[in-house]
């Protein structure tokens, strides 16, 4: 008797269907995940923020002297804007700049966001009191770097308190 046997397998054209619909799928994904992935860097260095906020206000009221913090370039001078690392320090010569030698309790990394400080009185940097109290006012916008994702948070400090506030950056139409 003859038999016959049937071999079970992909034939090419079930496999290039195959490979079809997951290119497209993966060309659907990568956009979304890359935007999760821009809006997930911008929350977390958001919480990473508010707590060095947090922690200069606690050394300031435990060590009963004034604590700074501010994002600074690469001299380690404050800037609004375009700063490399967010620092929280002590400044002894009170000339609002990280100098060596200054205690130095926390240094952030800033990548993959954009932070543009806004205080009172147009300072570039955020100082606590030796009772804890905000001696400035503001905020600090936390954005991302690639321009397409349309989001970004903000941690607003007000005199004596801090606390973050969840928004989407628009520009209002006029």
């Amino acid at each position: 008797m003859n038999r016959v046997y049937y071999s079970r397998a992909f034939t090419l054209v079930e496999l290039m269907v195959t490979i079809a619909i997951a290119a497209i799928l993966l060309v659907v994904a990568v956009p979304s995940f890359t935007s999760f992935s821009q809006k997930r860097s911008v929350s977390l260095k958001t919480v990473q923020i508010r707590n060095a906020l947090e922690l200069a206000r606690g050394l300031a009221i435990s060590q009963k002297q004034t604590w700074t913090v501010c994002t600074v370039d690469a001299s380690n001078s404050c800037v609004a804007s375009d700063g490399l690392r967010l620092l929280v320090f002590r400044d002894d010569n009170d000339d609002k700049d990280f100098n060596s030698g200054e205690p130095l309790q926390q240094d952030i990394d800033i990548n993959q966001v954009e932070l543009k400080l806004s205080a009172s009185f147009g300072n570039d940097y955020i100082r606590f009191a030796r009772n804890g109290e905000a001696l400035e006012s503001g905020n600090i916008e936390v954005c991302s770097v690639n321009q397409t994702v349309d989001y970004g948070r903000q941690v607003i400090f007000l005199v004596s308190a801090a606390e973050v506030s969840g928004c989407r950056l628009e520009i209002a139409e006029p």
